[in-house]
């Protein structure tokens, strides 16, 4: 590794190694060698090369596994927000193999708190569809939605694992889109998600909370989708 004096060793040692990242050298799951070899590679001291490798891991380019090493992290899909209204969309718009598993179907009754929030009567019938979404064969998001049965009469009849349900209430109910409220929060993965989305109990997950709006301005959509954190990222761009 050629010296440039006007850096400090670790931030040349970082630069090296995010380039064998970025060029491919070292692909998703590689495991890295460990600080002696690196130390001893690049003649540089043990000390210098953890720095480099911290730096790295706080990009998430890196990530540690306790007890295995440290390995180049997996690729992250990233969502513009207005994307997250159709995972289905997003995905197949970025060139990513996309599945979906239809988990639940079933009608129930509203709560007080979901009666507030689709502005009707406590016990008004409500579609309850819960989805898991894969990307290249690998779950990443858990979608738990709620629409009124009045607004979609014959859900049932569509095949959910194939058509993304922001599709079939633009194109099959007729809904104009007006609006979305969107909240984005971090929370960890328990017991029944965990197992659904193949993570261990506690694992970081982004929990999507959204709101979908006709232009009368009725809710039409309610849910909260679990996304993996290892497996996407959010960002948003706009004008000021």
């Amino acid at each position: 590794m050629s010296s440039e004096l006007h850096k400090p060793l670790y931030v040349q040692i970082q630069e090296y190694i995010t380039e064998m990242i970025l060029s491919g050298k070292l692909p998703p799951e590689t495991k890295l060698s460990s600080e002696r070899e690196l130390s001893q590679e690049l003649d540089v001291s043990r000390m210098t090369v953890r720095r480099a490798i911290t730096e790295i891991v706080n990009e998430g380019m890196l990530v540690r596994r306790h007890g295995s090493g440290t390995f180049v992290a997996k690729p992250k899909v990233s969502y513009d927000t207005r994307e997250l209204i159709s995972h289905t969309q997003s995905m197949r718009s970025k060139g990513i193999s996309h599945s979906a598993q239809l988990l639940e179907f079933s009608q129930v009754r509203a709560s007080k708190r979901l009666a507030g929030i689709f502005e009707v009567e406590i016990g008004h019938s409500l579609y309850r569809v819960v989805k898991l979404h894969l990307a290249n064969r690998v779950p990443t998001v858990l979608e738990r939605s709620f629409l009124p049965c009045p607004r979609c009469p014959a859900l049932e009849e569509y095949d959910l694992e194939k058509t993304s349900i922001y599709d079939l209430l633009v194109e099959r109910y007729g809904v104009c889109i007006t609006r979305v409220a969107q909240t984005v929060e971090a929370v960890v993965a328990r017991e029944t998600a965990a197992r659904q989305l193949r993570v261990e109990d506690g694992t970081p997950l982004l929990m999507i909370t959204r709101v979908i709006y006709h232009k009368d301005g009725k809710p039409v959509e309610y849910a909260r989708d679990l996304l993996r954190g290892d497996y996407a990222r959010i960002h948003s761009e706009f004008d000021l």
